[in-house]
């Protein structure tokens, strides 16, 4: 029986021996995994050489999209007549009544409709400038040339 009982300490001694080594194994393990500077000393250049193909190729997408705007075509210059201007005038007029520009608060009621009578009135103002120029210009033709 005693030899028994020795027998089971002598294992119970091993397999705390080999707990500890076990255990040992594994810190040392873990404190390597977790050592960043000799991560970084180890895994240095393939860090740095990632780093500048993100670089690298964030600048070329900024230079191929900056590029791309630049080729892009300039913005329309606007209306070049009176009928483009009313033509405007009334797919904003359409586009606003789509919406709903019947319904809303007083105060927006009122300002949609100064804004068409102001556009309304602008638009009158500039066909008449436009007619007006065109009639002295074409009087002062017909005076330097001496045609009537």
């Amino acid at each position: 029986m005693a030899q028994g009982v020795d027998q089971a300490r002598r294992q119970r001694e091993l397999t705390k021996q080999q707990l500890e080594a076990d255990a040992a194994r594994i810190e040392a393990r873990i404190r390597h995994e977790l050592d960043w500077r000799g991560r970084l000393r180890r895994d240095g250049p393939r860090i740095a050489a990632l780093g500048a193909g993100a670089l690298v190729l964030i600048g070329a997408i900024v230079l191929v999209r900056s590029r791309a705007r630049r080729d892009r075509k300039p913005a329309d210059p606007g209306p070049a007549s009176l009928d483009d201007v009313a033509s405007e005038l009334r797919e904003i007029r359409d586009r606003l009544e789509r919406r709903g520009g019947e319904s809303g608060p007083v105060w927006q009621k009122a300002l949609l409709r100064g804004v068409t009578a102001a556009g309304a009135a602008a638009g009158t103002y500039a066909a008449k400038r436009i007619m007006d120029q065109q009639t002295h210009a074409g009087a002062g033709r017909a005076e330097a040339t001496g045609v009537s």
